[in-house]
């Protein structure tokens, strides 16, 4: 959220639960927080995702990173539950699709937190070689700086 028009304090509005496939096809309930914008010009709830979510995606973000990095290809079919190739192909152009608005995003949030250490890097690119679980530090990067990924 942009730290211009969500500057005051978010308190809880309710929780409610939603449903997730996880390993094996089995279901998993996870809590969504749903919190209420304090400030007057907004007053919006918000949902705030767990990490393994991704907004939009039928997929968690575990199996999306997996699929991006390389660590699952078409043929791999360990069960059902696994993306086909046209979903596969999907995420790679949703990630090309949204390169620039994530390193934008990425840029912003490290300018904010006055580390410029990775002034002329690819910020996207190093993130996803230094870092186990870079998706959701990703996202968190993009959306809590106010910012959004299209969906492709």
């Amino acid at each position: 959220m942009s730290s211009e028009t969500h500057d005051k304090t978010m308190i809880i509005e309710s929780e409610y639960t939603e449903s997730d496939k996880g390993d094996g096809g089995q279901v998993v309930w996870l809590m969504i927080e749903r919190r209420r914008c304090d400030n007057e010009g907004c007053r919006r709830l918000h949902s705030l995702l767990p990490d393994k979510l991704v907004p939009y995606k039928h997929y968690g973000s575990d199996l999306i990173a997996a699929v991006l990095d390389g660590d699952i290809m078409p043929e791999d079919t360990m069960n059902e539950d696994y993306p086909c190739d046209e979903t596969i192909r999907r995420r790679h152009h949703w990630l090309m699709a949204n390169f620039s608005r994530t390193e934008g995003c990425c840029r912003q949030a490290m300018s904010l937190l006055r580390n410029p250490g990775l002034a002329g890097a690819a910020i996207l690119e190093t993130t996803r070689k230094s870092c186990d679980r870079w998706l959701p530090a990703v996202l968190r990067m993009v959306y809590n700086s106010g910012g959004f990924l299209v969906s492709v």
